[in-house]
């Protein structure tokens, strides 16, 4: 028996809403549930196949990263993030481009066939990573602050650095075909930019203006920061620029101007994403992995495993050289990086943008390399993360030097 999918979708967050405190207990995290659910509808029937651009599908992952994007982006300046930038900055501006080239390198060596500019792409695709898929690693009050939100702060703003680099491959990729480089990438960013900044600017003076006269309501105060990030993301597509770039510009804009009011109203924005996103890892499930298991092949097995191994872990050593960190903290930062919902949609923007023959070798690759990762890194991130804290609280009692 079909079911239409927003039935089963609500059914599913039903479902994992009474039992969701239980589950927070256990290796077993939402991404993983809500997998194993669009997995269980394609396999029992329960969901029509519908191909990813049908049915709003595209839609709704778009719209949500545009959501994220606007809301961590918007979140840079409200929080005590100045006061210790130093890791989160190492695994940025050093970390993030080692991984890219040894991806690439991986990718390379693994499929020869991609060419240089094909492995940077894969490799720019599975370079975000996404604290949604092991939240205990970035919530567990026993883990050092600082180490919390370095690996908070690098999940919030690495998908809007590498989508610029993403963009660019394409153009290169497109310019091998003849088409104008300038045209392909500058034209797009810059209608993005200009698009973001303005909005941006002008929600957050609205906002403040009506604000200080009581002309809103809180709850409304939230429906506009929700809409901000919608309009902007749809205005800048129907443009001819990346409603990406332009979410993230516009949050960040956002964010730096009214900072008087945005602590109280991304509280639905956040509510919202994190339905969104579970949803988005149910449609993954349903509609990506389960009709596709040919994704699973030798070759992108390895090279998941290589992405998700040293591919990350040996630049995030590199980005702490001189950082005075130990081995458990550098390993943990370095195993809890893991790809999800950025990368499923960069390679959607893949499709799309690009015509390459090898895009459904990177999609693959992609796709097995987010599946391996929304199990392992979600099954591990409560145990990794009370060791490394059991670990932290034996190092602090023996006086030895800790890291904070």
């Amino acid at each position: 028996m079909e079911l239409p999918f927003l039935s089963y979708a609500a059914a599913s967050l039903f479902i994992y809403a009474l039992v969701s405190k239980r589950l927070s207990t256990t290796p077993i995290s939402a991404p993983m549930v809500f997998v194993a659910f669009g997995i269980l509808g394609h396999v029992s029937g329960f969901l029509e196949p519908v191909d990813i651009d049908e049915a709003g599908v595209k839609d709704l992952l778009e719209i949500t990263l545009a959501l994220l994007l606007f809301l961590d982006a918007s979140k840079l300046h409200l929080r005590s993030w100045e006061a210790d930038m130093a890791l989160p900055a190492r695994l940025l501006v050093v970390g993030m481009p080692l991984t890219i080239l040894l991806g690439t390198g991986g990718a390379v060596l693994v499929f020869p066939t991609l060419g240089i500019v094909g492995a940077a792409i894969a490799a720019t695709i599975l370079a975000p990573t996404d604290a949604a898929l092991g939240q205990a690693v970035v919530s567990n009050p026993s883990v050092p602050t600082r180490i919390r939100e370095a690996l908070g702060i690098e999940s919030g703003l690495n998908d809007g650095i590498a989508l610029p680099i993403l963009l660019f491959l394409l153009s290169l990729q497109s310019a091998e075909k003849g088409l104008p480089l300038w045209h392909l990438f500058f034209e797009g960013i810059g209608i993005a930019v200009v698009v973001g900044v303005v909005i941006g600017a002008g929600a957050a003076m609205a906002i403040l203006f009506v604000t200080r006269r009581s002309w809103v309501a809180p709850a409304w105060t939230q429906i506009a920061v929700v809409a901000v990030a919608f309009g902007t993301f749809v205005i800048t597509d129907e443009l001819g620029g990346s409603g990406f770039i332009a979410a993230y510009v516009a949050g960040h804009v956002f964010g730096r101007i009214g900072q008087k009011t945005a602590p109280s109203s991304g509280a639905l924005g956040d509510g919202l994403g994190t339905v969104l996103t579970m949803v988005s890892f149910l449609v993954f499930g349903a509609f990506i992995i389960g009709p596709n298991p040919e994704f699973f092949s030798v070759r992108t097995v390895v090279y998941a495993i290589l992405s998700l191994t040293l591919v990350r872990m040996i630049p995030v050593a590199i980005s702490m050289i001189g950082a005075h960190r130990r081995f458990p903290t550098i390993s943990y930062m370095g195993w809890f990086g893991p790809r999800g919902l950025a990368s499923i949609i960069f390679a959607g923007v893949l499709l799309e943008e690009s015509g390459m023959d090898a895009s459904g070798t990177i999609v693959a690759v992609v796709m097995t390399t987010v599946m391996l990762s929304v199990f392992l890194h979600g099954s591990t991130a409560p145990w990794g993360a009370e060791r490394y804290a059991a670990w932290y609280d034996a190092s602090v009692d023996s006086n030895a030097v800790a890291d904070d």
